[in-house]
């Protein structure tokens, strides 16, 4: 009888134990899910920061306008490297007539004259 009430003492025991042991881990949780809470917060707090530093940095604000302009450049070179391939292979198979021809050439004068006022403003 003495161990039938050992046994069922040492199981209160173990069942006690254990929901203190669930309760710890409930509330360990809880606290590292806020801390986690707030270091998501700071994090996003210093992203905010660092947009508003990039945002207002004039030299990165210059790079990005000589990035624009270099890119048109690399745009008004291309289609102008286009219609002079497009020009050639008309020649090349006898099918431009001499409007055609014409339009081509006031267009590639045109691209070079946009070129060179972009490049002076």
């Amino acid at each position: 009888m003495n161990k039938l009430a050992g046994l069922a003492l040492l199981g209160t025991l173990i069942t006690l134990t254990g929901c203190e042991d669930a309760q710890e881990v409930k509330e360990d949780a809880k606290d590292k899910s806020a801390q986690m809470q707030e270091k998501l917060g700071d994090a996003w707090e210093d992203v905010k920061d660092k947009t508003n530093e990039l945002k207002n940095d004039e030299s990165l604000n210059e790079l990005m306008q000589e990035s624009k302009a270099m890119g048109l450049d690399m745009y008004d070179d291309g289609k102008e490297i286009a219609v002079d391939a497009w020009v050639k292979s008309k020649e090349a198979a006898g099918e431009l007539t001499e409007k055609t021809k014409q339009k081509a050439h006031e267009l590639a004068q045109e691209i070079e004259q946009a070129r060179q006022e972009h490049e002076e403003g």
